[in-house]
């Protein structure tokens, strides 16, 4: 209920978005037209500063990708971040940073109003699988460049199958955006929904970090790795949390027992019941014994990822599990370079995080993944390893489907690198096409 509401009121801050150059011309706020000559003015919309590792490395990996392409003399780029600190050191002096709150409504608008262009650059652009308010936080800046005559893409984005409302929201104001979306899934539900666009594929392909990777090797040292020792990954999350909802009755619950815990942000709360606690359990103790039984069998060193700050619990819940020598790494406290850094020295990883899968296959390392949503499935069966090394979160015999993949990984690993390294590059020969497409595809709109 609480969504819905908030998409009428994004709705009525869209329309009111159109008055924003007029009241300019009064002296009431700033308002941003083109002029023929000037750099372009261009708005990265996405989820920058929470320390999610996917999100970052996306977004830096585009910021390069755009500058290369285009020209900092042609174009002036901002990027949206919810915390100007996490990110700092990430992008080169040329581009700006512009502070907004989880409560966005009217931060966008400003946004949106003080530049010529926008881009859609999360992943998860109209997927609900996290949180519906995450999709009408694109809608908003989608609706609003569309009601004032602006250009607007989604770049490297996943389309989910939207229904009701909120499927009716992106029709609405998504109209006239136009999606580079990373799969053919994406495409057919995006085309349901009566939008434009064509697939393209992540940004994050083409992520470096070699600062990052020397850092890691004295890391893992330091933790106890002996240096000869395979390096087995393991990226958990809490897949039965989401989505995330807003609830003014559990914030004011909140207040009253002073019990935050599944408190997301503000008055934005985790899922939560007996069921999913129990489907939680089960995941955690599937993704522990396959660990451990491998770690044991091929004396492995196991890395414990937590890919974006929320997932720091889970990992340390998962720690407690871990019977072999092991360290923990969370984006809370390790950058984007370090934790691709780190990701980039194992020998095998098993992930429930697409973006840890992403900035490994750098090295064409095995993969054996622990899906809750596309995008996961998405990835794995585009390289071919789908049918042998995919699994989900729900599945009855998890934790012996892992050992069965784990072990024909290692049996496996020259052929699924060869797959890997053979993808690698038709993925980032995309994010070139992707690229060149945007400058034209901009020139066009102006």
């Amino acid at each position: 209920m609480m969504d819905l509401i908030l998409a009428y009121i994004v709705r009525v801050m869209v329309w009111l978005s159109g008055l924003a150059r007029p009241l300019a011309k009064l002296g009431i706020g700033r308002y941003e037209s083109y002029t023929p000559g000037q750099p372009l003015k261009i708005l990265l919309v996405g989820y920058n500063g929470a320390r999610n590792t996917g999100a970052d490395a996306r977004v830096v990996a585009l910021t390069q990708q755009l500058e290369q392409t285009m020209g900092a003399d042609k174009a002036e780029l901002t990027v949206m971040t919810l915390d100007l600190e996490n990110v700092k050191g990430y992008f080169t002096g040329a581009v700006h940073l512009l502070h907004f709150s989880s409560v966005f409504i009217f931060s966008l608008v400003r946004a949106c109003s003080r530049h010529h262009a926008a881009i859609l650059c999360e992943g998860s652009t109209l997927t609900p699988t996290f949180a519906e308010a995450l999709c009408v936080f694109f809608c908003e800046a989608a609706g609003i460049m569309h009601r004032q005559g602006k250009p607007c893409i989604a770049y490297g984005s996943e389309v989910g199958k939207l229904s009701g409302w909120l499927a009716k929201l992106s029709r609405d104001l998504c109209c006239d955006t136009y999606f580079m979306v990373r799969t053919e899934e994406s495409l057919r539900n995006l085309q349901q929904l009566g939008l434009k666009g064509h697939v393209g594929t992540d940004t994050a392909w083409t992520f470096q970090s070699p600062e990052g990777e020397s850092w890691a090797l004295q890391q893992l040292k330091e933790a106890g790795w002996d240096g000869r020792q395979p390096l087995m990954g393991v990226a958990p999350l809490n897949p039965f949390c989401w989505p995330v909802r807003p609830s003014v009755w559990r914030w004011l619950k909140a207040l009253i027992t002073r019990d935050f815990s599944q408190q997301y942000d503000k008055i934005y709360f985790f899922s939560d019941n007996a069921t999913r606690r129990q489907l939680f359990e089960r995941y955690l103790t599937a993704m522990a014994d396959a660990t451990n039984r491998y770690s044991r069998e091929h004396n492995a060193f196991v890395v414990i990822f937590g890919m974006e700050k929320l997932d720091a619990r889970v990992c340390d819940q998962l720690e407690q599990r871990i019977a072999s020598k092991h360290a923990v790494f969370t984006s809370k406290t390790s950058d984007v370079f370090k934790m691709t850094g780190l990701l980039r020295q194992l020998n095998i990883l098993l992930t429930s995080r697409y973006h840890a899968s992403v900035l490994s296959m750098e090295r064409a390392i095995p993969i054996v993944a622990v899906s809750i949503d596309a995008r996961l499935n998405g990835i794995m069966n585009e390289v071919g390893l789908a049918q042998q090394y995919l699994h989900h979160a729900t599945d009855e015999h998890l934790e012996e489907g892992i050992m069965t993949s784990l072990q024909m990984a290692g049996e496996h690993e020259q052929e699924i690198g060869n797959n890997i390294r053979q993808h690698l590059t038709i993925y980032k020969n995309k994010t070139e096409a992707m690229s060149q497409y945007y400058a034209k595809w901009l020139k066009e709109q102006f």
